[in-house]
């Protein structure tokens, strides 16, 4: 990972330092912070759960890559729903910040894979339901960069604007 990607990466958690410096895991889940409504893969926090893994949630994502694998494509599809989904649940607008969050994350494991700007379901299904990095990610020797990432959101979000 190049060191702009991992000190924008790393700044997300400066709320969540104690005096000391130091941030237990379990405060990555403080809401608003990092945590967000409307992510792929969890509820709402107003649903209650914001921290369980939903596997429906996942294998709706895929069905929106409609058999092929997942691409900022048809990600938009997903962010797209999502959010309506979890605005037809009562959950608020999110602030700018946390939107950019959201955007970013949705093609997180996209650019970690660095796989052509695609991921496949074996992959997916590596990183949400076992919470593992699968090897083809590990293998691969590429710096990741923030340049990349920003180029997949944006990619992403052309087709949120246009339609996917």
């Amino acid at each position: 990972m190049s060191p702009l990607a991992a000190g924008s990466f790393t700044a997300s958690l400066l709320p969540l330092l104690r005096a000391d410096g130091t941030f237990d895991l379990a405060d990555t889940r403080r809401h608003n912070v990092i945590e967000h409504d409307s992510s792929f893969t969890r509820m709402d926090f107003h649903q209650g759960d914001n921290y369980t893994f939903q596997p429906d949630m996942l294998q709706a994502m895929i069905a929106d890559a409609e058999g092929g694998p997942v691409t900022p494509r048809s990600l938009a599809k997903t962010f797209i729903r999502r959010g309506k989904e979890s605005r037809d649940a009562g959950a608020p607008r999110l602030p700018l910040n946390l939107w950019l969050v959201r955007m970013i994350q949705a093609v997180g494991v996209i650019n970690a894979a660095d796989m052509g700007g695609r991921v496949t379901k074996e992959v997916l299904e590596a990183v949400f339901v076992e919470e593992r990095l699968p090897d083809v990610i590990l293998d691969n020797p590429k710096t990741r960069t923030l340049f990349n990432l920003f180029g997949l959101a944006l990619r992403m979000m052309y087709y949120v604007v246009f339609g996917p």
